[in-house]
């Protein structure tokens, strides 16, 4: 009798139900990341604003995914859930409210809580083959970002932006509800930290240089901020250097899919020969060179294939620099510099093209930042194979 009255509010399921929800929760970040760069020219012209404003929707919406990253410290089933429904309360708020700075940064705080605790549960239920497991996680979210734009695109042709709003606000909230009443054994699997004693949020910001190396803060920063500029821009900057719909979508989808390319090729044994080092200097150098096409090649074809080239360059860099950092430390804090990155990139994009007036000039920003991530990539440790496969 005592057993029978002890009933669980938690439905015990198998773990890979569980698994695969993490999946397609990671998938519907990928679209929401996406989002903002997918119907920028829209919004650009429904809601009046100029470069300059919305960098700073962007650097709101992603400087809260870092705050968010910190969130998902606590027990991460519950970060997964609670996440999930804050990015469909700032959808739902956005789609009737027009232009809303908190709607922003709650839309950020609640992706980046949301794409922190499934990056960490799923480092932890495989942490033998991290990196690779990492870049498949990825690949899934890759796969959501190259689906978005031509799904908004279609999408606008019938509706508006308040009603792609509306379908992903769904999404989320029957994802929050599911993962809160389902519970894997697994569920909240946590590894033990690297990282020093006392509290975690003061250790990060009294000195971050004590969990990692200034490499591979770099190395977390750089390729989140790259992507975020130019997933965010680059389908305006084909509009502006076009005019054409068919343009403005394909350079979105080429970006998004040459991640999504480099993601696939990262999670089989096709790259299992590569040095964890060898690979991400190539994928630096890769990232560079199409972003210096981008901007000095401004007819469709070089828009096109530099965005192909950036992206399939940043595939393989960020699971990567999580495979390094989580050597170090498993610190939900690398997460925040990551966040810290992809907002800061996409609103001083914002603010340089505003001042010059050129959103080619503002697009200098993520070569510049290129530049420094192939430095940096010479910093990478040699002689350790890749960890993919």
């Amino acid at each position: 009798m005592k057993e029978a009255s002890q009933v669980s509010s938690v439905t015990k399921v198998p773990r890979n139900l569980v698994q695969g929800l993490l999946y397609v929760g990671f998938a519907a970040t990928g679209v929401g990341m996406a989002l903002p760069g997918a119907v920028l020219p829209a919004l650009l012209k429904e809601w009046r604003l100029g470069d300059a404003q919305a960098g700073l929707l962007f650097f709101l919406a992603w400087l809260g995914s870092s705050v968010g990253a910190l969130l998902a410290e606590g027990n991460r089933r519950r970060s997964v859930a609670g996440g999930s429904l804050a990015v469909a309360v700032a959808l739902v708020a956005m789609g009737w409210g027009g232009p809303s700075y908190w709607a922003m940064a709650l839309y950020g705080l609640g992706l980046g809580t949301t794409m922190t605790a499934i990056s960490l549960l799923q480092a932890a239920r495989h942490a033998e083959r991290r990196a690779a497991e990492l870049s498949r996680l990825n690949m899934v979210w890759a796969l959501g970002a190259f689906l978005c734009p031509s799904l908004a695109a279609h999408s606008l042709r019938v509706a508006n932006v308040r009603v792609i709003c509306e379908a992903l606000a769904a999404v989320f909230a029957l994802l929050s509800v599911a993962i809160a009443v389902l519970d894997g054994e697994d569920g909240d699997a946590k590894t033990k930290t690297a990282s020093l004693p006392g509290g975690r949020l003061k250790e990060l910001f009294r000195n971050p240089f004590a969990l990692w190396p200034v490499w591979v803060i770099f190395l977390a920063f750089l390729p989140t901020g790259i992507e975020s500029s130019m997933g965010g821009w680059v389908a305006e900057y084909a509009h502006r250097a076009h005019g054409s719909i068919a343009t403005t979508v394909t350079a979105g989808s080429a970006f998004w899919g040459g991640i999504l390319l480099s993601r696939a090729f990262s999670s089989t044994r096709f790259l299992a020969w590569r040095t964890e080092s060898g690979l991400l200097r190539q994928s630096a150098w890769t990232v560079l060179a199409g972003a210096l096409l981008l901007v000095m090649v401004t007819s469709s074809a070089g828009i096109l294939c530099g965005a192909a080239l950036v992206g399939f360059g940043l595939g393989p860099v960020y699971p990567l620099a999580l495979a390094y950092a989580l050597r170090y430390s498993d610190h939900a804090g690398i997460f925040f510099l990551a966040g810290v990155g992809s907002a800061f990139l996409p609103w001083l994009t914002g603010m340089v093209s505003g001042a010059s007036a050129s959103l080619r000039i503002g697009l200098l920003v993520p070569v510049a930042a290129g530049a420094v991530l192939v430095a940096m990539g010479y910093r990478a440790p040699d002689g350790r194979d890749s960890g993919f496969a």
